[in-house]
């Protein structure tokens, strides 16, 4: 019996020193696979920073033109109030201008209208 643990034994550790075989080849195959990925990560941020400058100076443009915007649509709408004050006051100005001369106006008509009339008549009986 003292045989069979010897050959037990012997496999056991046949076994052990191919498993550490195994674990040292995965070992290294691990660390070539993080050697890749720490070379990719490098390489990404290298690439990664100019794209975020890139960014920070099309988000500071895009800022800027959209104050731009801004400023000129407050502009317009000043010019728009502005347009609508002086069409106002040109309505009041018509208003005032017609109750002031309509009145005048149409009595001086009807005084020449009377006049014409009346000369007409004069006209009429002396051919009459």
């Amino acid at each position: 019996m003292p045989e069979v643990l010897v050959v037990m034994l012997v496999i056991a550790l046949a076994c052990l020193s191919v498993l550490c075989v195994y674990l040292v080849n995965f070992l290294v195959r691990l660390r070539s696979i993080l050697v890749d990925v720490e070379h990719n990560v490098k390489e990404l941020t290298s690439k990664a920073i100019p794209v975020f400058e890139n960014l920070e100076t099309i988000t500071e443009k895009v800022k800027s033109v959209t104050e731009s915007i801004d400023e000129q649509v407050d502009m317009a709408k000043q010019s728009i109030r502005s347009i609508k004050e002086i069409a106002d006051s040109i309505v009041n100005f018509e208003r005032k201008v017609q109750e002031r001369i309509e009145e005048p106006v149409l009595e001086t008509v009807s005084v020449f209208a009377s006049f014409f009339r009346g000369v007409r008549t004069v006209v009429e009986r002396l051919r009459g």
